[in-house]
């Protein structure tokens, strides 16, 4: 059953669950102080803005980029709306970048085929060694593989 709108979010949303029980289960209910709102947060806060448009201006936006500018953009606020607001939109963020991460890695299960300039469209010879030899080898489901993660 699904229980958000947005897809995939199910399955994350249970994941994060479970690190919370791990948390809950190792240190118990916690509460600290905020430690927000500092002037120097404020100014990381600008500057991971300014960034964040900049590598966008450039097209080299990065989830990096993305996110950090959202955790300074919590770090900055004292008004605990506003921080809370920013913290939900942290988690949209790296929510967001999961989903990201578990697309590319469908998306990456490539062929086992050996040459690094076929035309398959299983693989991305460009940027990653393809260990088929497409023109002798019929394509084959079972030759998919996943690569090492870096």
């Amino acid at each position: 059953m699904n229980n958000f709108a947005t897809p995939g979010l199910d399955r994350h949303m249970a994941e994060v669950d479970a690190e919370r029980q791990r948390q809950l289960a190792r240190f118990g209910d916690q509460h600290h102080p905020d430690g927000t709102g500092s002037a120097t947060d404020k100014e990381r806060a600008d500057e991971a803005r300014r960034h964040c448009d900049h590598t966008t201006r450039t097209g080299q936006l990065t989830w990096n980029d993305i996110l950090t500018e959202e955790v300074c953009e919590a770090l900055a606020e004292s008004d605990l709306g506003l921080l809370r607001a920013e913290l939900v939109q942290v988690a949209a963020v790296a929510l967001a970048w999961i989903s990201d991460l578990d697309s590319r890695a469908q998306s990456m299960e490539r062929c086992t085929c050996g040459g690094t300039a076929c035309e398959s469209d299983l693989c991305d010879c460009d940027t990653i060694a393809c260990p088929v030899d497409h023109a002798s080898e019929p394509q084959r489901p079972e030759a998919l593989y996943r690569p090492e993660q870096p």
